[in-house]
């Protein structure tokens, strides 16, 4: 098994395990970004643009409040995530709210079996940040090639002005810092090869569960 392979074995296990481990103690989401609606900014988003039945992925999708927000919102969704743990609370939370447009998948969008041009918008709140320094290309690959033409990524990322949640895993012998706190030119030299960036911000990571939240750098990015 190449290296890469071995990151992606390890990062699924380290999630799966990090997820029922929240869910045996707590049986809720606790992490501190959860946040059972959606956040302000990206509320705002849809309401400026008075955006409607649009085919979105809720990627990373943990238990599936933002996807069940949007559905309710008339937009047809579909939350991935890598642990099944979290997929099973997802459709747990989903429970028996009728008439929603809704799917749970288990994916991993380095190695996605999302179809292609299947998703108008893609809103990632907080996966990105989890797998840029081993999963960067492969991120960006599978988000171009799911993404329609013109189609739009929000993108919300830990900013290094937060100087709280460092932490890191380990990988070997390498330490990789999870989630990545992001300085501004850094993100932009990362995202701007690949995409055309609309509009990027100070922003935070809204939470139900933790006070005060987490500051964030937010994208509104376009599929050029």
């Amino acid at each position: 098994m190449d290296i890469r392979q071995r990151l992606k074995s390890w990062n699924r296990d380290k999630w799966e395990r990090k997820n029922h481990a929240m869910y045996t103690v707590y049986g809720e989401n606790r992490w501190p970004w959860f946040n059972d609606r959606l956040d302000p900014d990206i509320e705002e988003f849809f309401r400026e643009r008075n955006l409607l039945q649009l085919d979105i992925l809720d990627l990373g999708t943990c238990s599936g409040s933002q996807a069940m927000e949007l559905a309710r919102r008339g937009h047809r969704l579909v939350g991935t995530d890598i642990s099944e743990t979290a997929i099973k609370q997802a459709k747990l939370a989903l429970g028996g709210e009728q008439g929603l447009q809704i799917e749970f998948l288990l994916d991993d969008i380095s190695a996605s079996n999302l179809s292609e041009n299947r998703f108008d918008l893609v809103l990632d709140r907080g996966c990105y940040h989890s797998i840029c320094m081993f999963n960067h290309y492969e991120y960006v690959a599978s988000i171009k090639r799911i993404l329609r033409p013109g189609g739009t990524l929000l993108l919300k990322i830990m900013s290094s002005e937060e100087g709280r949640f460092v932490n890191y895993d380990k990988f070997g012998d390498k330490l990789i810092q999870m989630p990545y706190h992001f300085e501004k030119k850094q993100i932009l030299d990362l995202i701007s090869p690949h995409f055309g960036i609309e509009e990027i911000r100070d922003s935070f990571f809204y939470s139900s569960v933790f006070d005060p939240p987490a500051k964030a750098r937010f994208l509104i990015v376009s599929n050029t």
